[in-house]
């Protein structure tokens, strides 16, 4: 990302992902190190991942519920790996290196990213406004748009 240190939650984990709860705002494609640690051991394990997917949550919401990440595992000590054994338990094998991802993941790794300008109006009176967001899709600008700006807004357009 920007070299920053951000915090979240690791909510899922398996040898080829991790589901992190956070607001960091990354993008589908755009890699990252988390550092995720073990109980009392104030040694964090460092894990290289890319970014599969986001999950935003409406600003109303977020009192409720947060956003996060899909990440995909591109590198993992061997630390990683033996917390997951211990896990699942002794008689299950963990391949060493991370699984390639499903199709439809895969596909979503290499979605090319875009600029887009989206152009907004209140409902209520004439305010309007443009919001320039950087997406795989204008579907998805205009989803990001309208979550960026809460309810009462509609898109006029949505131009790359």
């Amino acid at each position: 990302m920007d070299g920053s240190t951000y915090g979240g939650m690791v909510l899922n984990v398996s040898r080829g992902g991790l589901f992190v709860q956070t607001t960091v705002a990354a993008r589908a494609g755009e890699n990252v190190q988390v550092d995720i640690k073990l109980g009392a051991d104030p040694r964090p394990i460092p894990i290289g991942a890319q970014v599969v997917w986001k999950r935003v949550v409406a600003p109303h919401l977020r009192s409720v519920s947060q956003g996060g990440m899909g990440l995909r595992i591109r590198s993992a000590p061997e630390s990683y790996y033996s917390f997951l054994l211990g896990l699942i338990g002794e008689g299950t094998p963990i391949p060493r290196e991370p699984l390639a991802p499903p199709p439809e993941v895969a596909e979503a790794s290499n979605v090319p990213v875009v600029t887009y300008r989206v152009h907004l109006k209140h409902e209520g009176g004439p305010r309007s406004r443009t919001i320039t967001l950087s997406c795989a899709s204008p579907d998805e600008a205009r989803r990001e748009a309208l979550e960026k700006v809460g309810s009462g807004w509609i898109v006029l357009s949505v131009e790359s």
